[in-house]
């Protein structure tokens, strides 16, 4: 428990003071301090689907079905290795009692036939079908007199194809954890892979599949929407550059309107299809293009100079390559739920706070996010549980060490000045027992918590607050904090947060703002916090934005990426094999 701080009265107790800060930084106070502050984790791996079956009861090595699964090895696939998913595959198969699934004795030609749909489906869901061997599969369901061993082994070819797409698209092919993103968000709810695929085989009906495991959060489809009409445009002629070679001031007349149109009508910024020849600048056509202004930090006059012109070079191409990027993040977070709800944009440096997921008018604020490259803000799925208005703020030991005791050292008078006070916590018997002083800072003009903190525990430790400085948030590049985010508008968040909470209202809020203590206020409705990357993101408008990527994730999540696809391309060795297995049999044991 917190006892009552001591305090400065002469020169004799400011210098023990100082001695005594002095022995809490430089001592090993590191395990009193990580009880109190704990220091971010990264969280369990998630589970590939949602959550992995219980192991199967018994596999038969005896059988070809068995032996494949037991081995989580094959040959026929260009990545040989199931083991990822082996245990959702030996889960199908233990419902069906270790027998095909495809091949059976009355086999539907449909479910077949489906099958190769959905995969070669897979690009407008930005996925790669060749991760999933359509082309090789295409070749198993044509083949009609084949032995047991042979149908044993097409058949689990098949599952793991489809088992592998379908966690693809819930979960995502990348593993956040994998390639070292600062990821805290728990597995989405259990579905029932096993037994919805006996369902949806027994009433051919297998595509109503991809409606299940389709993420369903709006941005997703919006950036799915966009996707599609993208690659649609890439189809189109055009000059390779918007370059048209002087100033365009609303009115002009220029040959390269047309293409700018196609551009804005891409990154979802005018729809209609009128006028697509037209070669004067004016109406939507300037109005678009100072909302792209406005967002990449230029003078938004709708004059379309280099700096402007430049916005609209990237190819068709680079446009899917990231927006394939967003709908892969898109997919590591969980589905949307009834409710009020807040997004933060990490390199959007933005907030969002919507009553609902339909909420056509969210509250819209500037944020400052941590600071690149090593206080990064993690991307995070919590429920925020409490606010506390005026709150005191707990030093973590490694700001006190870097940042505020080398002030102290040169001015003995510095800690007084900033409100910062030493505080003895006595340890839980569970904690081991014991106590060890702390640093913190009272509430006031200084704290840069400033006059409200929104806390949804997390291993990052991190959270919401107002702040003092709010000149920064008229920066166009906002990562500055120490991971923590800062709101400019925090009664309004605040607002958000309690405006269905009896007895709070705007008045109430701003008088807790400028009380003379702490106040604790739980909330009777927890409400879901999502700190989120995305630097291709569809806003409240409908409208694709591009962001810069403040902390190189874009760049990581190529490499996993292209990782994952070469790997395909190296395993094609194994088409050899599949050749020969049109001659050879197959054995039980692949």
């Amino acid at each position: 428990m917190l006892t009552k701080p001591h305090t400065l009265k002469d020169s004799s107790h400011r210098y023990a003071w100082f001695a005594l800060v002095a022995c809490v930084a430089y001592a090993d106070t590191e395990r009193a301090f990580s009880a109190e502050l704990p220091a971010p984790a990264l969280e369990t791996s998630a589970p590939l689907i949602d959550s992995f079956p219980g192991p199967a009861n018994f596999i038969p090595a005896d059988q070809p079905i068995g032996a494949i699964l037991l081995s989580k090895q094959h040959p026929l696939l260009l990545r040989a290795d199931f083991s990822r998913v082996s245990d959702f595959v030996s889960q199908i198969y233990q419902n069906a009692n270790f027998q095909p699934i495809w091949f059976t004795a009355n086999r539907s030609e449909k479910n077949l036939h489906d099958l190769i749909g959905m995969l070669n489906n897979a690009p407008s869901d930005a996925l790669n079908q060749v991760n999933y061997d359509v082309d090789r599969l295409k070749t198993f369901i044509d083949g009609q007199s084949l032995d047991n061993n042979t149908a044993a082994s097409y058949d689990v070819a098949l599952t793991v194809s489809l088992v592998r797409y379908l966690h693809d698209l819930r979960q995502g092919q990348v593993e956040p954890r994998d390639v070292q993103y600062p990821v805290h968000i728990a597995p989405k709810p259990p579905l029932d892979l096993a037994g919805l695929l006996k369902q949806h085989l027994a009433s051919q009906t297998l595509p109503e599949l991809v409606g299940l495991f389709e993420p369903k959060a709006k941005q997703y489809r919006q950036l799915k929407q966009i996707l599609t009409r993208l690659r649609e445009l890439g189809n189109q002629t055009g000059p390779d550059d918007f370059n048209p070679g002087k100033r365009l001031r609303p009115g002009d007349k220029h040959p390269q309107i047309a293409y700018l149109r196609q551009r804005l009508r891409a990154m979802g910024l005018i729809e209609d299809k009128a006028n697509a020849d037209a070669k004067t600048y004016d109406g939507d056509l300037v109005a678009a293009v100072k909302k792209v202004q406005q967002q990449q930090g230029l003078k938004a006059d709708g004059v379309i100079g280099p700096a402007t012109a430049a916005l609209f070079n990237p190819s068709s191409d680079e446009k899917i390559a990231q927006l394939e990027l967003a709908m892969e993040r898109a997919r590591w977070i969980p589905d949307p739920i009834d409710g009020p709800m807040i997004v933060v944009n990490i390199p959007a440096f933005e907030l969002w706070a919507f009553n609902s997921v339909d909420d056509t008018n969210p509250l819209n604020m500037k944020v400052i996010v941590g600071k690149a490259p090593d206080k990064q803000t993690p991307v995070l799925w919590e429920e925020m549980k409490y606010l506390e208005f005026m709150p005191y703020w707990n030093i973590p030991t490694t700001i006190f060490k870097k940042e505020i005791l080398p002030k102290a050292a040169n001015n003995e008078g510095y800690l007084a000045s900033q409100n910062i006070e030493l505080v003895k916590h006595q340890n839980s018997e569970e904690q081991g027992g014991g106590s060890y002083l702390r640093a913190r800072q009272r509430p006031g003009k200084k704290n840069p918590l400033g006059r409200v903190k929104f806390v949804f525990p997390n291993t990052a430790d991190v959270y919401l607050h107002d702040t003092p400085g709010h000149a920064a948030f008229n920066r166009q590049r906002r990562d500055l904090s120490h991971g923590c985010v800062r709101v400019s508008q925090p009664e309004q968040l605040a607002q958000f947060v309690l405006g269905d909470q009896q007895g709070w209202d705007k008045e109430t809020i701003k008088q807790a703002m400028s009380a003379p203590k702490t106040r604790h206020v739980t909330l009777k409705r927890a409400v879901p916090v999502l700190f989120y990357y995305a630097t291709t993101f569809v806003d409240h408008g409908n409208q694709l934005r591009f962001y810069p990527d403040i902390y190189g994730q874009d760049e990581q999540l190529k490499k996993a990426l292209n990782k994952l696809h070469v790997s395909t391309v190296v395993s094609s060795a194994a088409d050899n094999q599949l050749v020969a297995s049109k001659s050879t049999p197959m054995t039980a044991n692949p």
